[in-house]
């Protein structure tokens, strides 16, 4: 499948959020308890736009299949690991990348999409500077895992969200140097 990585548009919003919904409904098959709620949806879509964080994955047809959110400004959960990062940076002054709600269509499910993606990070991250990219997920989520280790992501610790009322709020941490 040919692919182009792009920033998210206003007009993109719905189409990304079908794949956010295609991702939480393939985590539920999986009896994975992440992204089981409301988050995340359009709203986070529309903020990453505002930040210029959001991304999304276009077939050649022009039809959205993917979406993530790529970061620099640091995150705060990022500041306190069970375990080690590979490099020292903190959420006041990073110097890594973060791959935040990323999903896939179901349509385009198991066709290197989000491999694609994450190489396209790597590369956007590598123009801003960035020594690292840092991705978690909740422990239950191999799938994901599967493939930042595929990509040469190494498990670092676990960290713990901050928000109230997250029911399972431990996510495994990874992070590759670029």
């Amino acid at each position: 499948m040919k692919l182009v990585v792009r920033p998210t548009t206003k007009a993109d919003v719905a189409a990304a959020e079908t794949c956010l919904t295609d991702g939480k409904a393939a985590l539920a098959e999986l009896d994975i308890p992440q992204w089981q709620g409301e988050y995340p949806n359009r709203i986070d879509i529309t903020e990453d736009i505002e930040h210029g964080a959001a991304y999304v994955a276009e077939s050649a047809d022009g039809a959205l299949v993917g979406t993530l959110a790529l970061s620099f400004t640091g995150d705060e959960t990022y500041d306190a690991i069970d375990g080690a990062w590979l490099t020292d940076s903190s959420s006041s002054s990073p110097t890594y990348g973060v791959i935040h709600r990323c999903a896939v269509s179901k349509a385009a499910a198991h066709q290197g999409v989000m491999s694609f993606m994450f190489e396209e990070c790597e590369r956007i991250a590598r123009e801003h500077g960035a020594k690292s990219m840092r991705i978690d997920t909740h422990e239950r989520n191999l799938p994901l895992q599967g493939l930042a280790q595929k990509l040469g992501y190494q498990r670092c610790g676990v960290i713990a969200l901050p928000y109230e009322g997250e029911a399972d709020p431990l996510r495994v941490a990874f992070e590759k140097l670029l």
